[in-house]
């Protein structure tokens, strides 16, 4: 019984080891099968995609130059955009004069209505006692004329100043849009240039809380470009100015 037992522990021994090296043997083979799958299937997927690309032989990974241009600089330095901005704020300033001045002449032609109707309203109430029942009717009437004009003249005004606004709101956001339009166009015309004559591929602007969270100086070129177009604007002004006269 001893020797069975014995026999038994053995074979049981050797069954574990046989469990153990299919174990640890067997997925090697199925991991090595599995990842040579999976490159052939992306090379598959590379194949298929490019084979449907119209690429040019000129196409490829190239180096590209960037440099940059800093939005406060333009901001304190730009001579025509302080230009631009003392028009927008000029623009700004007579169209809240415009209705200021609508504005008072409605409060005029109030302050004129509420007088006559006090003054009528005064004399009526001395007058009353020599006033026939008619008479004083006729009187209190136009009081209450005088009344509904008044009021009349609130809604108008309220009104019309409403539809100013409005219209003065949309006229200074079109001027604005234009003006600043204008201003982009011929900054980006000057970038371009630049960038063709030193050979960058692309000129970007920098700001605070904008799209690049850091910038090299060794890129900014902002006092080149602030300079030239400064330069130009000036000598372009000038020509403008003297054909005016």
């Amino acid at each position: 019984m001893k020797n069975f037992s014995s026999i038994l522990n053995v074979i049981l021994v050797i069954a574990v080891a046989v469990l153990f090296y299919l174990h640890f043997s067997a997925p090697k083979t199925t991991v090595a099968k599995t990842a040579e799958t999976k490159n052939e299937v992306a090379s598959s997927i590379e194949d298929s995609l490019t084979q449907f690309m119209n690429l040019d032989s000129n196409i490829s990974a190239k180096p590209i130059k960037i440099a940059y241009v800093n939005n406060d600089s333009l901001t304190v330095h730009l001579d025509m955009l302080r230009d631009v901005e003392a028009r927008i704020e000029a623009k700004e300033k007579m169209l809240q004069a415009k209705i200021q001045g609508k504005q008072k002449s409605y409060d005029r032609q109030y302050k004129k209505k509420v007088e006559d109707y006090k003054a009528a309203e005064t004399k009526l109430m001395l007058a009353l006692p020599k006033l026939t029942d008619a008479q004083a009717e006729q009187e209190k009437a136009k009081l209450i004329g005088l009344q509904e004009d008044i009021m009349k003249l609130e809604q108008t005004a309220q009104q019309s100043l409403y539809e100013l606004n409005e219209e003065q709101k949309r006229d200074f956001l079109i001027m604005k849009s234009k003006e600043m339009s204008d201003y982009y166009v011929k900054l980006q015309d000057f970038c371009q240039s630049f960038a063709k004559t030193l050979g960058f591929d692309f000129i970007m602007i920098y700001q605070e809380g904008g799209a690049f969270l850091y910038s090299n100086p060794d890129y900014d070129v902002s006092n080149y470009v602030i300079d030239a177009i400064n330069k130009e604007y000036a000598q372009n002004k000038k020509t403008t100015n003297s054909t005016k006269k």
